[in-house]
């Protein structure tokens, strides 16, 4: 028999060294045999989760024939899906044009000693005029001091400032005011 030394083995006979070599091709045929079936069973498993997504068949299809049909259904709901968001986003911008040129008008009235102010945001779409709210004031007994208006975008900003005229008695019911600038707002 023929002796070899290997590094780190000793010596072995050539019988040795061939089983040797018939193990290590054994494992690596096992290794790559418990690869396989987990490479199979890993498909297996992500086919039926695809699988599941659809709609049942009509026939029973061939895995490519599925695999086809799950494509074309992703695709149909892509498209409805960008369909969706261009309709929602087509509501979106409806809406808020719509929200912006339909503001509630806000009105409130603060009183200090024997200043009040008259604070009015409205959309774009006011239905009275200025001077009718300047009127409807001075009707009241009060004498404008200052008034602000300001545009920004779609909404207005009005802001007047007024004092009980010389004229008027019994100063300003600032109730009685609120209550008919909202009717005037509201018609």
């Amino acid at each position: 028999m023929l002796h070899i030394v290997l590094a780190g083995l000793g010596t072995q006979d050539l019988t040795n060294l061939h089983t040797l070599g018939l193990r290590r091709s054994l494992l690596s045929k096992m290794n790559r045999n418990l690869l396989e079936r987990e490479r199979r069973s890993n498909m297996r498993n992500l086919f039926s989760r695809l699988f599941s997504l659809l709609p049942p068949p009509s026939i029973r299809m061939s895995v490519p024939d599925m695999v086809e049909q799950a494509t074309l259904y992703i695709n149909h709901f892509q498209r409805h899906l960008d369909e969706l968001r261009q309709r929602r986003t087509q509501l979106e911008e409806a809406n808020k044009s719509t929200r912006d040129t339909m503001i509630t008008p806000d009105l409130n009235i603060t009183e200090s000693n024997s200043i009040m102010e008259v604070n009015l945001i409205t959309g774009s779409d006011m239905k009275f005029s200025l001077c009718d709210i300047v009127n409807t004031i001075e009707a009241e007994g009060a004498e404008v001091i200052t008034l602000t208006y300001n545009n920004a975008g779609n909404v207005n900003f009005l802001t007047i400032h007024c004092q009980a005229s010389v004229s008027s008695r019994n100063g300003i019911e600032s109730s009685r005011l609120l209550q008919r600038l909202r009717t005037m707002i509201e018609e």
